[in-house]
């Protein structure tokens, strides 16, 4: 017969414990755990902790892009303006977008109309490829601040 032996282990949480048990107890991890034995992570951590088996504490560390993500970055000028000597100052380039966002907007075209507007018309944005009602919102904002100080 080709299957002389097969080795059936029903997956209770005994026969993960027996299983399990002894390889964590060696340092394995519950991934290494799981790989290893085919079992679920979950199902291991389950009859481990039922078992009155007290789980390491994980020695997590943040990843790059973690790392990356709590890093400040430096800071972006708002569209429309520059730092020039230390001062903020009107960019002439950007600005005059900055007063056709406004114009399009007090005219009564939504968001989304104006960044289409800008993107038809090939305005690039600082960055990304595209604008977004996102962008184009903030950029009102802003300047609407800016008017009220």
């Amino acid at each position: 017969m080709p299957h002389d032996i097969i080795k059936f282990f029903p997956k209770s949480q005994e026969r993960i414990f027996e299983v399990s048990a002894p390889l964590y107890e060696a340092g394995y991890t519950l991934r290494e755990i799981e790989s290893n034995t085919g079992f679920a992570k979950t199902s291991i951590r389950q009859a481990l902790t039922s078992s009155g088996l007290t789980l390491r504490v994980g020695n997590r560390k943040p990843t790059a892009k973690a790392k990356r993500a709590t890093q400040a970055s430096p800071p972006v000028q708002r569209y429309g303006y520059a730092r020039l000597e230390g001062q903020l100052v009107k960019d002439p380039q950007e600005y005059k977008n900055v007063l056709q966002i406004l114009k399009l907007w007090q005219s009564g075209k939504s968001l989304t109309a104006i960044a289409n507007h800008l993107n038809d018309r090939k305005i690039p944005p600082r960055r990304g490829k595209r604008w977004h009602h996102e962008t184009v919102h903030q950029i009102i904002k802003h300047e609407n601040q800016n008017k009220e100080n």
